[in-house]
């Protein structure tokens, strides 16, 4: 990908990655389960399967900004919202993040 497209990209998931930290800190587990009924763990699974430390390092997205601000309780809240698809989001933004 070109410079300016990954630059692009890059501010695009920052943005939704804010978004995401945002709403998890901000909303009740019931807001937020309400949100995310017709989301397809599935889908969002395989977009997640796309973002890797090399991946996310060219769009310019410093992971350790992440580490430092994403909790455990926050990871609880995840678990507590999606139930058993939880698990998988959790496995994957721990790998990510580790």
């Amino acid at each position: 990908m070109s410079d300016l497209s990954n630059y692009l990209h890059g501010q695009i998931t920052r943005k939704k990655i804010e978004k995401g930290i945002e709403m998890l800190r901000n909303e009740s587990p019931a807001e937020l389960r309400r949100k995310l009924q017709n989301v397809n763990i599935d889908e969002t699974m395989k977009k997640l399967d796309e973002y890797d430390k090399r991946r996310l390092r060219e769009l310019g997205i410093n992971i350790s900004d992440y580490r430092n601000r994403i909790t455990e309780a926050d990871i609880q809240k995840i678990y507590q919202v999606l139930g058993r698809d939880g698990e998988k989001v959790i496995r994957k933004i721990r790998e990510i993040l580790g």
